[in-house]
């Protein structure tokens, strides 16, 4: 099947095998977007929680201490 793909791949013109053979640049623009939102939500709660063995503060006031 392999063999099948590239004997039509070298069938077609320059233009279609340089648009196969690119990655869109809107899902990887999306895609890091995404990744770099989530973490900083991620970090947001992390900051939120109360830390361990303290009096109810959170872990950003115990970093600020």
């Amino acid at each position: 099947m392999n063999n099948e793909f590239s004997k039509n791949i070298d069938s077609r013109s320059e233009k279609v095998r340089n648009l196969l053979g690119e990655k869109p640049p809107f899902f990887v623009r999306w895609g890091t977007s995404i990744v770099v939102i989530m973490f900083l939500i991620l970090l947001l709660i992390l900051l939120g929680l109360q830390y361990p063995y303290s009096n109810g503060e959170s872990i950003l006031q115990h970093l600020l201490r």
